[in-house]
């Protein structure tokens, strides 16, 4: 059936700018956008936006959905000292706790989260080593069948548990990748933790079973100093050197952070099509660094932008984004609004990419993935000053969605979930996390 939202503001991040339209959208993709009063369709269900601002949806390049259960989790004597600290007594302790149900109940809120921050697809990197087969399953059944948002997923491989569950990893990936994404909804990459977890061998593994089914890669780029001391003392070279000796940056691979990067790995990287994805929050949370976005573009490197599981806020990512490369470079003009556009973008480009359908534009053809802001402007607002106004908007009324669509269909309407008992999800959540916690 047809939809049509009329009575809005429609923008874009890449030109569209309409002051009062309409927009029609029919068979998951936009049908229609236009000036004016909405025209009157047989059978379509109308959407009064009642002045507000109707956009594309948001895209998160890299998330961690397991990491749901782990708000306020107490942790006796953590008092890291270094990243590796933080992962050995934090986060591999959290996922190997996980059971297959907390693999759900961690995606179904996480998926709500990203919902009322107008996220409507996302590409997760999982981990659960005692309860891999099925896994990615479990999180398309939350994410996609119970919400209906978009995901692309993955599972970790790494050597951390030794063979066999570096095996059961791989199998996990093949297996994921190998089932029914006719809807649209669901897509796959190869999942790898880090090269520092990762010997020859598991790469040279992960790299044929990938290969056969054209799958590109989802792996964690020198995120800490350990990765490129790994690599240097065990392998000679630096890290994204050694991912390249295998193949792995290939186009449609996300590498996230890449703050540990010397100058020579980003002329690599500026000669290859995989893309570095940007976590600031979650770098700055974790005191790796800074990843040198302003050379990364340009130098023409791809770059898009995640959490890092550390929230679900997009828009507040890219906003801290530019502030961590103001402070870093001690200059307020760097991260233009071009070049975060540039940014947003290529999350749009991941997403068409794995969904087979345009992302990021209020045009005909594109996904029907839309979210009509609870937001009047204060001050004029044009096509030119958009970001501007998404970005602090949310630092100011903190910006969230009335209405969030995908597919063409309606998954949040007046601030509420249209698919699920949120109460009830939230509920289960507080049960499995306290289980959680006693387990860990």
């Amino acid at each position: 059936m047809a939809k049509i939202i009329g009575n809005a503001i429609l923008a874009d991040p890449f030109g569209t700018f309409l002051e009062r339209g309409y927009l029609v959208a029919e068979g998951g993709r936009i049908e229609r956008v236009g000036e004016g009063p909405a025209p009157e369709i047989p059978g379509a269900e109308y959407i009064d936006a009642e002045g507000r601002l109707l956009t594309p949806g948001l895209v998160s390049a890299h998330g961690h959905l397991y990491s749901t259960l782990a708000r306020g989790m107490p942790l006796s004597g953590f008092t890291p000292k270094s990243f590796r600290e933080i992962l050995e007594g934090l986060w591999w302790k959290l996922d190997r706790a996980l059971t297959s149900d907390d693999v759900y109940i961690s995606a179904l809120v996480g998926g709500i989260w990203h919902l009322r921050r107008g996220v409507t697809a996302i590409f997760d990197h999982h981990a659960s080593p005692s309860a891999i087969e099925g896994s990615l399953s479990q999180i398309k059944r939350a994410v996609v069948g119970k919400l209906g948002m978009r995901c692309d997923l993955c599972y970790e491989v790494t050597d951390r548990g030794g063979e066999a569950e570096r095996d059961l990893g791989i199998a996990e990936n093949v297996r994921f990748a190998q089932e029914d994404t006719e809807s649209g909804l669901a897509a796959a990459h190869f999942g790898l933790h880090a090269s520092f977890t990762l010997s020859d061998e598991s790469l040279e593994k992960s790299v044929s079973a990938a290969e056969p089914l054209g799958l590109a890669f989802h792996t964690h780029l020198a995120e800490g100093k350990e990765d490129p001391i790994d690599s240097l003392q065990k392998y000679g070279m630096r890290t994204a050197e050694r991912l390249d000796k295998f193949g792995i940056l290939t186009e449609g691979t996300l590498l996230i952070h890449g703050i540990q990067l010397s100058g020579a790995e980003l002329e690599l990287l500026s000669q290859r099509p995989a893309s570095v994805i940007h976590n600031p929050r979650s770098n700055m949370n974790n005191a790796v660094g800074a990843a040198q976005v302003v050379t990364m573009l340009s130098r023409g490197i791809k770059v898009g932008i995640g959490t890092d599981g550390f929230g679900a806020d997009i828009l507040g990512e890219m906003l801290v984004a530019r502030l961590l490369a103001h402070h870093v470079a001690g200059d307020s003009t760097v991260l233009s609004d071009a070049e975060l556009l540039r940014i947003l973008g290529h999350n749009y480009e991941l997403a068409e990419r794995s969904f087979e359908i345009p992302f990021g534009k209020l045009a005909p053809g594109y996904a029907a993935d839309l979210v009509i802001w609870d937001y009047r402007p204060p001050t004029p607002l044009d096509g030119g000053n958009l970001l501007s106004h998404l970005l602090f908007a949310g630092i100011s009324e903190g910006l969230s969605p009335d209405t969030v669509m995908v597919a063409g269909e309606v998954l949040l309407s007046g601030g509420k979930l249209t698919r699920v008992d949120e109460e009830g999800a939230l509920a289960k959540a507080r049960e499995a996390a306290e289980a959680l916690w006693k387990r860990i």
